[in-house]
């Protein structure tokens, strides 16, 4: 059997994509799909919270190839069995308002296949409208992010736009969070999203196995 494709979409904002987070979304998705990045553009991603370790995944991925993300106009939603958005900054300044990505994530939503975001990178379903009343795709879907003491105690918090929860109660939607840095996620309706870096792993475990579950039953 032929593997599922997943694709990863990353930020090509300034404000940077958690390398901890990706990697760990990467190191997970390929053994089990044929992975595509995309980007705004083709950008190449910017990188933040490095370690040595990090840094040599990184260009050890870099070095093959494999992190020449495609443009995010060019991506053929159908091909795809699941969508991953790791924790980025970034995400609340280029993907939250992205039309290409927001075509994508409804596709996603119609066809019920699995989507998956981190963090910050819950500011990239911010996208996805709906119908000529142009309603948010994922109002009803019960979600979690970022909290709003996480991101106050972070470098970069006076550059960010906007922060994940105010965003989805402002779009009247439903989102709750667990304690500071703790594992947190949420599955809903084949959305499954995580508050933060610390719930990336079992928030993409969650992910694939409902992946694999839609694949089992051919549809």
């Amino acid at each position: 059997m032929a593997k599922q494709e997943c694709l990863i979409v990353l930020s090509s904002s300034d404000l940077g994509v958690s390398a901890p987070s990706f990697l760990q979304c990467y190191k997970l998705t390929q053994s089990a799909f044929s992975i595509q990045i995309a980007a705004p553009e083709a950008k190449a991603p910017t990188f933040i919270d490095k370690d040595d370790q990090s840094s040599r995944w990184l260009n050890d991925i870099a070095s093959k190839n494999l992190l020449n993300p495609k443009p995010l106009t060019e991506i053929e939603a159908g091909r795809y069995s699941c969508i991953v958005i790791p924790h980025s900054p970034g995400a609340s300044e280029d993907l939250a308002s992205s039309t290409p990505l927001g075509k994508i994530l409804t596709h996603f939503l119609s066809e019920k296949k699995p989507v998956c975001a981190i963090g910050l990178g819950v500011c990239a379903l911010l996208s996805a409208v709906k119908g000529d009343s142009q309603q948010w795709a994922f109002r009803d879907i019960a979600l979690t992010g970022s909290s709003l003491s996480e991101v106050t105690a972070t470098s970069y918090f006076a550059s960010l736009p906007l922060i994940p929860g105010d965003a989805i109660l402002d779009r009247a939607g439903i989102f709750s969070t667990g304690a500071p840095a703790s594992v947190h996620i949420v599955v809903n309706a084949g959305v499954v999203t995580g508050q933060n870096p610390q719930s990336t792993l079992s928030a993409v475990q969650n992910m694939i196995l409902l992946a694999n579950q839609r694949q089992t039953k051919g549809k």
